[in-house]
């Protein structure tokens, strides 16, 4: 491969990452809207299993996002009532949160969500696990790497 087409297959992969990137928010969000739901709102709401509380912390950690992200993310979910803040008793300053009633029905619907928006990618079945593998791939080799550098 010359040096013109690894210049031209890096602007491709460039504009690649951001359309596709783009289109699969903007899908989501078209089908996220009818269940007045953001994209980010539904991503942690997703990651909270049904009534296990989970500490702010380990949502950050986990869904790589910093505390000046979640915050808001949580006042917004709690305002609509989805979720609860439960502060641990030994420290008052470690709080978990989990779905109230509210959100645990709201997170039956995600089901839906995830099966229509996959079907509007239009892929194969083959396709679509050998996507899944190069995004695990790509997070395996530059997202989860450095989170573990920094935990280190």
């Amino acid at each position: 491969m010359t040096s013109n087409d690894l210049n031209q297959m890096r602007k491709e992969m460039c504009y690649l990452f951001y359309i596709t990137s783009k289109e699969v928010v903007n899908i989501f969000n078209k089908h996220l809207k009818e269940l007045d739901i953001s994209f980010p709102n539904y991503i942690v709401l997703l990651y909270i299993e049904n009534e296990r509380p989970i500490f702010i912390k380990t949502l950050c950690d986990e869904l790589y996002l910093d505390s000046g992200t979640i915050s808001p993310i949580i006042k917004r979910l709690e305002k609509k009532e989805l979720i609860e803040r439960i502060r641990t008793a030994d420290d008052e300053r470690r709080v978990k949160v989990r779905l109230t009633d509210k959100g645990l029905e709201l997170k039956k619907k995600f089901a839906r969500v995830s099966e229509e928006v996959i079907q509007q990618f239009n892929m194969k079945t083959e396709d679509s696990i050998e996507y899944l593998q190069i995004l695990r791939t790509f997070a395996e080799k530059n997202i989860y790497s450095k989170n573990d550098e920094v935990k280190s």
